[in-house]
């Protein structure tokens, strides 16, 4: 029984299937995806769908999650009112989101598939606390909530101002901290375990040129954040999707199969 962390697959599913095989997932772990399944790679929809039907893998928010709800719901909302409005989808659609893939094989979809898609996502986990012995690791997509919780809080739970943050947020930022009249992080004792940024970004690599997961113990005068986000949006050579065991924080790569 062991406890799995991955985040960013962005489409890549042979490598996100490749990864559950190198790490013998079985019906006995658990495995936490921290956002942004879908878009830049081929096969957004379809990871979702796998997800869907493991109950032993749960689904966190991304940015890139969000992007995709934002847009269907403004176009169902056009469509029903008879207007004309693309921004929304436009955005998600753009190259730099990536998201006409995952647009295309959604369309594909029944409107049972679509619904239950929808549904799915709208119960997403944007934060949870994990223990392990003395450890707790606090997990999300790109920054922590800042609503008091127990054990977990979904999308469907937070204001909007709170989701947005908490699968936006760069913060690597230089003007991150300045902005905030608060504490950066819920609490310094935590471990905060996340992605969005690809490390690659933060000349976190390996002799090869290939992303490598950020374990930095010091950030920002106190915070323990670990950046699992290996670059499997850049999709090149230096893309690796990486997965991180709770229990013992060891961590398994699995480089993106790239053509030459």
């Amino acid at each position: 029984m062991s406890t799995y962390v991955l985040s960013d697959i962005h489409g890549q599913y042979d490598a996100f299937m490749n990864m559950l095989k190198q790490i013998n997932f079985s019906d006995n772990d658990t495995l936490f995806v921290l956002g942004d399944a879908i878009d830049r790679g081929p096969d957004g929809i379809k990871i979702l769908k796998t997800i869907m039907k493991m109950d032993n893998v749960k689904m966190f928010l991304g940015n890139h999650e969000l992007l995709m709800m934002e847009a269907l719901r403004n176009v169902e909302e056009c469509e029903k009112e008879g207007r004309q409005d693309t921004e929304e989808l436009d955005l998600w659609l753009d190259e730099c989101n990536g998201g006409r893939q995952t647009f295309e094989d959604f369309k594909k979809c029944s409107a049972k598939k679509k619904a239950e898609i929808l549904i799915y996502l709208d119960n997403a986990i944007v934060a949870k606390k994990v223990k392990m012995g003395k450890k707790t690791y606090y997990l999300c997509h790109a920054y922590a909530v800042s609503k008091r919780f127990d054990n977990e809080v979904k999308y469907n739970e937070l204001i909007y101002r709170d989701v947005f943050q908490a699968v936006w947020q760069n913060i690597y930022d230089a003007g991150f901290a300045k902005k905030l009249n608060e504490k950066i992080f819920p609490n310094k004792k935590y471990i905060y375990v996340l992605g969005h940024i690809f490390t690659q970004r933060l000349d976190s690599v390996d002799e090869q040129g290939r992303g490598i997961v950020l374990d930095d113990k010091n950030f920002l005068d106190g915070y323990h954040i670990i950046n699992i986000d290996c670059g499997m949006a850049l999709r090149n050579k230096s893309s690796q999707l990486a997965c991180m065991r709770l229990e013992d924080e060891k961590i398994f790569y699995e480089a993106l199969d790239v053509e030459d």
